[in-house]
């Protein structure tokens, strides 16, 4: 039986040897990791603080009786603090901080009585609604400021590194566990019923299994420490840990090892009657199998990203299909490589039936990946500014990469399957027979198994399919760092740019201001003014000045230095300290005694 009509290059692409094209993927791969590393991010907020009561820097008169903070999500009060400093450095707080009633946003704590007049600091501690933890500090004076003893090492608990990086990792591994249980039950199931006797698929279910429950049990333990900023000695502690199942996470994670008990279940009375299984008893597994891995993969859903924010309903569902899509295809994957394609002495009609049936569930995983990750992308990201100016968007860029590459590999194994598994299990049975060779023909063939054609063209394969694996891997290993970077929708300000009329009053008095601002982050921001005819020709006025003010927290006018006077083009920079709703207002002079003054709302994150 002959595998290959062709020379053993023609399942590549014209002009590409096999190896050129290992070389080639193989370097791109590295590529993408390397980059993968040197962009992976830290641990950062989620949730924003809208407002403080009282404000950030606010002078009062009298000492209020409680401090709130208010954020642009729900938070969770569990391994979270609001602690109130006097200007010596006590603790003036009293009591333990609290939602105020039906406002799961706000988080306030009451302060003794008797409190003298100074600048005192506010200090927070929570989780954010997709279970990552954000903290802050401002300060507000009573009577009038002073100077303050506190120290940055106080306000700012910092975590360990080391349960940073072991919580990534365990929610890396959780990953590809869940890829190998699921995708290698449903190869077996739909592609490939004889690999149930194959002790390494088994070992390599058994493996993602409990790879998944490791990696679970880990990041239950290690959430705890990670969201109070503790050591990994509070690991195994019993307080931190029932503290953790109080959670949303904690909730998520209890769940998926009881559905994960069921799995496992299912597993050890499955595995060994796969191969000889009815087509009914295998519908009837892969129904169950699917509800658990649903289930599972919502456990994922429900607590991250997809949990909060805008469209819920709707993004809840979709994170399920693009978690049970991208554990279907790795997983089928890895059965290829590691199993199907490694005996020497291939049954290639079995090899060609299952490859195919793999390869059409393989293009409807990509397309539901491609589907659900554009909505993902839209709703996480937001704008094209987004994608090169947060991490997560950088992030989504390497990922998009990995992806590419990873379909490409596809069609490189989709052309050799067509090339050479279609023909070949047309043409099997005529070849069985043989017709003049003799004895002496088959003993040669049988010597020369090792090195026929159909063994290069496999090799070929599996090469391939390798690559898709181990790219796939640093895909998943993205995946994992997304989860714990803000969504760049989120962390993301896109400049403003407006174009606003004026009218002084006299002559040539009409006119527009384009205004532009950016970064439009706190800090420090460049502004932009250019002054036009109505007809949008530049023009030249005696004076323009302009400043900046947040009513809500009754900050400003700050004055912004401008350059250009005497021009149509003024511009400068301005420092600004708090995110909120600003109003840049302009003043233009068109004459010794006309003027006027237009206000353009600024959106400072």
């Amino acid at each position: 039986m002959s595998l290959v009509h062709r020379s053993p290059e023609a399942g590549f692409a014209p002009g590409l040897r096999p190896r050129a094209a290992v070389r080639r993927l193989a370097f791109l791969a590295a590529l993408v990791v390397t980059v993968l590393i040197s962009v992976a991010p830290s641990a950062s907020a989620h949730a924003t603080v809208v407002s403080t009561s009282p404000s950030d820097g606010q002078v009062v008169a009298t000492a209020p009786t409680v401090v709130s903070v208010r954020f642009d999500e729900p938070v969770q009060m569990q391994f979270g603090a609001l602690r109130v400093f006097s200007p010596t450095g006590s603790r003036v707080d009293e009591g333990s901080p609290s939602h105020p009633t039906g406002h799961s946003d706000t988080v306030e704590v009451a302060l003794t009585s008797g409190l003298g007049h100074g600048t005192y600091t506010v200090a927070w501690h929570v989780i954010s609604a997709d279970s990552h933890p954000v903290s802050g500090a401002f300060t507000f004076s009573v009577g009038s400021s002073s100077a303050t003893s506190v120290s940055q090492d106080t306000l700012n608990a910092g975590g360990s590194k080391t349960v940073g990086v072991l919580y990534g990792i365990a929610r890396g591994v959780a990953y590809g566990g869940f890829a190998l249980i699921v995708g290698a039950t449903g190869f077996l199931l739909y592609c490939w019923p004889p690999g149930g006797a194959s002790r390494r698929v088994r070992a390599m279910i058994a493996a993602g299994w409990g790879a998944l429950v490791a990696a679970t049990l880990a990041v239950l333990g290690l959430q705890g420490p990670y969201d109070g900023g503790f050591g990994l000695d509070r690991v195994f502690d019993t307080t931190v840990l029932h503290t953790t199942l109080g959670t949303r996470l904690g909730t998520a994670l209890a769940v998926r090892l009881m559905l994960l008990g069921l799995y496992g279940v299912g597993l050890a009375l499955l595995l060994p009657k796969v191969e000889k299984a009815s087509v009914n008893l295998r519908i009837a597994a892969t129904s169950a199998g699917a509800a658990l891995a649903i289930g599972i993969a919502a456990t994922w859903a429900a607590a991250d990203h997809a949990g909060v924010g805008s469209q819920v309903p709707l993004a809840l569902p979709l994170d399920i299909v693009h978690v049970m899509a991208m554990g279907t295809w790795l997983g089928g994957l890895t059965v290829v490589v590691a199993a199907l394609l490694r005996p020497a002495g291939a049954d290639v009609p079995v090899l060609a039936r299952a490859v195919r049936r793999f390869s059409t569930i393989a293009a409807c995983c990509i397309g539901a990946l491609v589907a659900t990750g554009t909505y993902q992308a839209w709703r996480q990201v937001g704008t094209l500014g987004a994608l090169t100016g947060t991490v997560y968007g950088r992030l989504l860029l390497v990922k998009l990469l990995g992806v590419g590459l990873l379909i490409a590999l596809g069609y490189l194994a989709r052309v050799w399957i067509a090339h050479y598994l279609s023909g070949s299990a047309g043409s099997g049975s005529s070849n069985k027979g043989g017709s003049g060779s003799g004895s002496r023909s088959g003993s040669s063939t049988a010597r020369s198994a090792a090195v026929t054609p159909d063994a290069i063209a496999i090799r070929q394969l599996r090469r391939s399919t390798g690559l898709e694996v181990a790219l796939a891997t640093g895909v998943l290993a993205v995946t994992a760092m997304l989860v714990n970077a803000p969504p760049a929708r989120t962390a993301f300000a896109a400049p403003v740019s407006t174009t606003v009329a004026f009218d002084t009053g006299g002559p040539n008095g009409k006119g527009s201001v384009q205004v532009f601002v950016g970064p439009a982050k706190t800090g420090n921001d460049t502004v932009h003014i250019e002054v036009v005819t109505p007809s949008g020709e530049p023009v030249s006025v005696p004076q323009l000045t302009a400043s900046l003010t947040l009513p809500d927290r009754q900050l400003g006018p700050l004055p912004v230095t401008l350059s250009g006077a005497g021009t149509s083009h003024y511009y400068g920079g301005a420092t600004i300290p708090l995110a909120g709703a600003w109003k840049l207002a302009v003043t233009v002079r068109t004459d010794d005694i006309d003027e006027t003054t237009v206000v353009v709302p600024v959106t400072i994150r």
